[in-house]
């Protein structure tokens, strides 16, 4: 899909570009065509003024004079006198011989009904417009042809001026002029090609990303579906089961319905419809009440729980105290999760055989264990003041995660190997913590436990002061 709808805005890209380029480009050549045009008229209305004025005040005409007037100006000049040429061989080679060309300018001036025997008759001049005539070697001329009344009869003169090279010119400035708009345009497809990469390039990972999601919820989703389906058989097969049957049932209703609970708190996050009910709280009480209620957790998981506090008194914070308790419990069950994961456990196949940490038998041990394992089961929630800005850490001493793995482990449904067999982890919590500190403006991230384990930050104040 993406191929295509990038091929499709790099020609529609190129096109409209390359069109407006084009366009400029034409409008300029024309104006330099029209800007020479009038140049080379004006030039020779002035060689023709010249002339003009010399058949009227000079009875004769020196050969010295018109020799120059031709080779320097590219002329060639026809004279009569009262119906006899002016004897004169012309100085300026012509590609087309002479006679033709001055035949060709009467042929022109004759459509404008000025004839070789016409005389003026109510003023004294009878001219024709500046024409343009071609001759038979590809050659272009101005010309223009008059008649005027002089004291000893009447005089003729057909001017004609070679601009065969003036053409030449300007057709090898069209040449330019179209390899400009050639180049302009391959250039424009290349910035087009690269351009529209970019600019897509932030689709294609959204898009993938959805892929991603609807995957991994249409997976997540078939999963509880799937034991319902099997369990509901089974009782209807066995109803000495039924009590079983319905007990595995409700737990995955409930399964199923917080996974749907975490998508729609996604989807609100995403859409910024989250009401977010900012105010100054005391940071500190809400760190008492989570030591308070995750203490008999993790010491039922054979762990503990420290919060470590300044000396000084916690300035108060402002954010959504519910939405933060929200993020930190979290990232309390996301170390619970990973971080007190028994070691002895994860090799036995049989997980019955884990269950002795519920047993009395091994929480009378478990002092003696705890102090065997020394911190690695131990959590810490820890706050403090650094430049400007409020910072709570979410320490454990667990097996960490990789530094190829911390720029994932926001996204929705990334988990670690490590917890693939859990079915109560969807691997949607840090997603939403994310979600959850982006909408209040907080800065959420992980780095590495100093001895190993992880460390998530959430900083409040301004992001800028935070380090």
């Amino acid at each position: 899909m993406f191929p295509r709808l990038r091929r499709k805005f790099v020609i529609l890209y190129t096109l409209s570009t390359g069109l407006i380029m084009t366009f400029v480009l034409s409008a300029a050549f024309l104006f330099y065509v029209s800007s020479q045009e009038n140049r080379q008229q004006s030039a020779f209305q002035e060689l023709l003024f010249t002339l003009t004025a010399q058949l009227q005040t000079d009875s004769r005409f020196a050969d010295s004079f018109l020799v120059q007037m031709e080779k320097n100006n590219r002329l060639l000049i026809y004279i009569e006198e009262n119906d006899t040429p002016f004897f004169f061989p012309g100085a300026y080679k012509s590609r087309t011989k002479r006679d033709i060309l001055f035949s060709r300018a009467e042929d022109a001036a004759r459509k404008e009904n000025i004839y070789s025997d016409s005389h003026p008759i109510s003023s004294n001049l009878l001219q024709s417009s500046v024409f343009r005539i071609d001759g038979e070697e590809r050659d272009t001329y101005l010309g223009n042809v008059l008649i005027l009344r002089a004291a000893s009869g009447y005089k003729k003169l057909i001017l004609l001026q070679d601009i065969s090279d003036s053409q030449n010119k300007l057709l090898e400035t069209g040449c330019v002029y179209l390899l400009i708009d050639l180049s302009g345009i391959l250039l424009l497809f290349l910035s087009g090609r690269w351009f529209v990469g970019r600019s897509l390039k932030p689709l294609e990972e959204t898009y993938q990303k959805q892929q991603e999601f609807v995957a991994a919820v249409s997976h997540e989703l078939r999963s509880p579906f799937a034991v319902i389906q099997t369990t509901a058989e089974a009782a209807l097969s066995n109803p000495s089961e039924h009590g079983h049957g319905m007990s595995v049932i409700q737990k995955e209703c409930r399964r199923g319905s917080t996974l749907i609970k975490n998508l729609l708190l996604l989807v609100t996050a995403d859409q910024k419809e989250w009401a977010v009910r900012e105010r100054e709280f005391e940071i500190d009480e809400l760190l008492l009440n989570l030591l308070e209620l995750y203490e008999p957790i993790l010491i039922s998981k054979g762990g503990t729980l420290s919060l470590l506090l300044p000396d000084e008194p916690l300035p108060p914070v402002s954010a959504d105290p519910d939405l933060c308790q929200q993020i930190f419990t979290i990232l309390l069950d996301n170390a619970i999760a990973y971080a007190l994961t028994d070691e002895s456990c994860a090799n036995e196949e049989n997980e019955e055989a884990c269950a002795c940490t519920q047993s009395q038998m091994c929480m009378q041990a478990m002092p003696a264990r705890l102090a065997a394992r020394g911190n690695k089961r131990q959590i810490i929630l820890q706050a403090e003041v650094s430049l400007g800005c409020f910072i709570v850490r979410v320490i454990d001493h667990g097996p960490g995660i990789p530094d190829e793995e911390k720029a994932r482990i926001f996204d929705r449904f990334y988990r670690s190997d490590r917890s693939r067999n859990k079915k109560e982890h969807f691997g949607l919590g840090l997603s939403i913590a994310a979600a959850l500190a982006g909408i209040q403006n907080l800065d959420l991230h992980v780095e590495d436990t100093k001895g190993g384990g992880s460390t998530f930050s959430v900083k409040f104040g301004k992001r800028k002061l935070c380090h």
